[in-house]
């Protein structure tokens, strides 16, 4: 399962297409799923689609009640809430794991299976630090991430920078 890294690199991706002007606060949503490690329950409630609905819905509220003037638009900020926080479902259903119960409970609370893909696209992240190959595996797994996920995030934001530059000289003329 990925790295907090991986997570805020989803989230960020999630962040550019839906509500760049909130790319932070998603990108940190993309990573919150984790939380559940305070309470010794990962890869429980909180990974799976119903929390992240869930979570978009408090968002929604909470930003409606605000009125924000950073993110005037709280529709697109709970959705983006909402697919970051599901990017975080979909990373970790498509990593590696190697701690019992395998996989996610994406459809919690409809249902508490744990689904795993089989894919590897992630490498696991060890949590067994008097291992020898503790920090070579987690830095090799956090590189493949930056990898994976790097390009497409540098591929949005160049591609954002370049439409806003020809929306603003649009606009000029």
């Amino acid at each position: 399962m990925p790295s907090p890294v991986g997570h805020l690199l989803g989230g960020a991706i999630v962040g550019l297409l839906v509500e760049p002007a909130a790319v932070l606060v998603i990108a940190i949503a993309g990573a919150a799923p984790d939380v559940d490690f305070l309470w010794g329950r990962h890869n429980a409630e909180t990974h799976s689609l119903g929390a992240a609905v869930l979570t978009g819905a408090v968002v929604l509220g909470w930003a409606r009640w605000a009125n924000l003037k950073v993110c005037p638009h709280p529709y697109r900020l709970a959705l983006a809430v909402t697919l970051a926080w599901s990017s975080h479902v979909l990373f970790d259903w498509l990593g590696s794991d190697d701690t019992p119960p395998l996989g996610v409970m994406a459809l919690w609370p409809l249902n508490s299976t744990y689904y795993f893909a089989h894919a590897y696209f992630f490498e696991a992240i060890s949590r067994r630090y008097w291992l020898s190959n503790f920090w070579s595996h987690n830095l090799y797994a956090v590189a493949k991430e930056v990898l994976i996920l790097g390009p497409v995030l540098v591929a949005l934001r160049v591609f954002r920078s370049r439409a806003l530059r020809r929306f603003r000289r649009r606009d000029t003329t």
